[in-house]
């Protein structure tokens, strides 16, 4: 069946002097990230995240939505640490943008704060386990999950679906973000029409352009 995409084949190549906005190999990766300040007091915190990624629409963090920030510093931590050991930079399909990855978080548990605290990226769940990703993720069936090793797994995850291999196993080629993401998902139901892996990689592309610019990986 056709894929559907409803994005720019090439928006993700965007090679901007605002996504080039990166520190020394090992800091996060924190381009295009808010300046918001955190507000703190002697009294009392207001805690949020030290690296604020800004909401993803249709996903508030507004009032009793605030948890929706408490994996942003994650995400950021995970993205920095992924595109520093594979050297990758903006030029490069394989590239990881804090932005991308919390729209790819929402779309996987933005709507369930149990989740969204213990594993947001659904990468242990007993139902639909992989062997493979003790290899590739560094996993094991049924271990704890916390937020930082569901970022860091979905990454390793995320480029491995996303990569073509040859017969022996041997890395070809990565394929791009969205057919990672269509192949990350892999569920083959309908969704109205639309094939639940297409209409899974459009929901999460789209609304990290959409959220954040055209300009995001």
């Amino acid at each position: 069946m056709a894929r559907m995409p409803m994005v720019p084949e090439d928006y993700l190549n965007s090679d901007s002097a605002d996504a080039r906005v990166q520190g020394d190999i090992g800091d996060p990766d924190l381009t295009g990230l808010s300046v918001t300040p955190r507000l703190e007091s002697n009294a009392s915190s207001v805690s949020g995240p030290k690296y604020p990624i800004g909401p993803v629409q249709g996903y508030p963090e507004d009032g009793k939505h605030a948890w929706r920030t408490a994996n942003d510093d994650a995400i950021v931590a995970a993205v920095g640490r992924y595109n520093s050991a594979n050297g990758y930079s903006p030029r490069d399909a394989e590239y990881m943008t804090p932005q991308l990855m919390k729209s790819w978080m929402m779309r996987e548990s933005g709507g369930t704060p149990e989740a969204f605290g213990r594993d947001p990226f659904q990468m242990n769940n007993a139902g639909d386990w992989d062997p493979r990703k003790a290899d590739v993720a560094g996993l094991s069936k049924g271990q704890a999950m916390t937020p930082q090793a569901s970022a860091d797994a979905a990454l390793k995850w995320l480029q491995y679906k996303g990569t073509q291999h040859d017969a022996n196993g041997k890395p070809i080629r990565y394929r791009g973000h969205y057919e990672a993401f269509r192949l990350y998902n892999g569920s083959k139901r309908d969704i109205h029409g639309v094939p639940a892996d297409v209409d899974y990689a459009n929901a999460v592309m789209n609304n990290a352009r959409i959220s954040y610019g055209a300009g995001q990986h």
